[in-house]
């Protein structure tokens, strides 16, 4: 009885919205909406439709990139943390969240001052008489929405790391070093292997938020850094074509899934979050 709300809130609101939007896309669009008229056309478009792949493996692309600029990042960061005492540990891992203390928006329209034409970069380079003329590359494309990606998604990417190191006992590392081990080599054979089930789980999860992104990509990406996530919140409150929006949807939680049980055929979750 104690697991009935729990359920009953998952059936409402998770599993209710997921079968109704498999089913939306076998129903046709019209003018008015959706029919209930049954048929395949929405996936043909998917077999078809050169944009779909493109944007999708474009998405992919940069989720990747995205994912391992932020493992590049955060292991170091969250190594630091885990070395320090309790004192600073709690202090730096309230620097890492203090950002979300601020509206997703707000942090993303932050990036416009530093990244804009007259932004603190090109005010830089200028006064370093690197470049003459303001620089506009570096905002409305692919690269100001990699940048805004990792600001955004980096602490959940620290926080499983740091729960991993956390746990490796200081006894295994002073063991290494009896036997002769190099601070390299123990951070090799011994943190590094111990840490994989925290570095997998930050991965995951980047991943899995990066892959659909939409709101950083619409205000930092310009028409060349729009992903596939804008494709489908265009569907669903621009366009209303609904079923193709689901269509589309349904096709790449696909895909996040096989990313999701290729990385749990290597690590459980409860390894991640609950050391099990």
């Amino acid at each position: 009885m104690n697991l009935l709300p729990g359920v009953a809130s998952l059936v409402v609101f998770v599993f209710a919205p997921l079968v109704l939007m498999v089913f939306v896309t076998f129903w046709r669009s019209s003018v008015d909406g959706m029919e209930p008229i049954w048929n395949l056309d929405n996936y043909r478009k998917v077999a078809s439709d050169p944009m779909f792949a493109g944007l999708l493996l474009k998405s992919l692309r940069i989720a990747v990139t995205v994912t391992v600029v932020i493992l590049m990042l955060a292991y170091p960061l969250a190594y630091i943390i885990a070395r320090k005492t309790s004192r600073y540990k709690h202090l730096l891992l309230l620097l890492v969240f203090i950002p979300y203390w601020i509206s997703y928006v707000i942090r993303t329209y932050a990036w416009y001052p530093i990244l804009g034409k007259e932004g603190a970069i090109n005010y830089v380079l200028g006064a370093l008489r690197i470049s003459a003329q303001p620089v506009e590359l570096f905002l409305f494309n692919e690269f100001s929405v990699h940048v805004g990606l990792v600001s955004v998604f980096m602490p959940f990417a620290v926080v499983p790391i740091y729960l991993s190191l956390e746990r490796i006992s200081p006894t295994l590392l002073e063991a290494a070093a009896d036997l002769g081990a190099r601070p390299a080599r123990s951070f090799l054979h011994v943190v590094l292997p111990l840490s994989l089930p925290g570095l997998l789980g930050g991965a995951l999860m980047v991943f899995i938020l990066t892959v659909g992104a939409y709101v950083t990509p619409q205000l930092l990406g310009g028409p060349s850094g729009i992903m596939l996530g804008n494709i489908i919140a265009d569907q669903f409150g621009g366009t209303f074509n609904w079923t193709w929006g689901g269509t589309l949807s349904l096709m790449l939680m696909m895909v996040t899934l096989v990313v999701i049980w290729l990385v749990s055929r290597r690590v459980r979750v409860g390894q991640v979050f609950l050391g099990d």
